[in-house]
């Protein structure tokens, strides 16, 4: 059997993608076997052509391990990966409900502490800084200014990530 990978975006930003691409390629005989690389990639499996959905569904990573919810009838879970899971259904099958309030909270206390994080690090990169303008020796400067930069690249990094928690609850609010 023919196998293909397709990337799906949806795992770092939980915009919709829709399903409309997987639902076309069902058709043309390639179906979803599991998630790939913590769930950046679906793989197909070539297949006879049929009329299916998919649904796309994310939960709080604690939720998913200790229990799945009741599928509804005509649908079955294809595969889950950290907090993303697929399911296919049936084309008769009613669509699924969805919930993301676990989510959102999950994703509000992330970025608390990434707000912290970062607010902490910029402090420590104004200090480091401060002293580096009043320090006499130039040792002594030399190893604050190694420590600006690696101060520079935390802040940095805190604040994208910062920045990225918060469009993934936009968009998560938005579905």
């Amino acid at each position: 059997m023919k196998k293909k990978l397709i990337w799906n975006p949806a795992r770092f930003f939980f915009h919709y993608i829709g399903t409309e691409k997987l639902e076309a390629l069902a058709k043309e005989g390639w179906v979803v076997e599991r998630l790939r690389l913590g769930g950046l990639l679906f793989q197909l499996t070539e297949d006879k052509p049929k009329e299916v959905q998919y649904h796309l569904e994310f939960q709080p990573i604690q939720k998913v391990e200790e229990d799945t919810p009741p599928l509804e009838e005509g649908w079955e879970l294809v595969d889950t990966v950290d907090y993303t899971q697929v399911y296919q259904g049936s084309s008769e099958a009613l669509p699924k409900e969805t919930s993301y309030e676990l989510l959102l909270g999950q994703l509000r206390q992330e970025g608390y502490s990434l707000g912290k994080y970062t607010i902490i690090s910029i402090l420590f990169l104004v200090s480091f800084f401060i002293l580096h303008m009043r320090a006499d020796w130039a040792l002594v400067q030399m190893i604050l200014l190694g420590g600006i930069m690696m101060l520079s690249i935390t802040a940095i990094l805190m604040l994208t990530l910062y920045i990225v928690n918060k469009f993934r609850q936009h968009n998560l609010k938005n579905m």
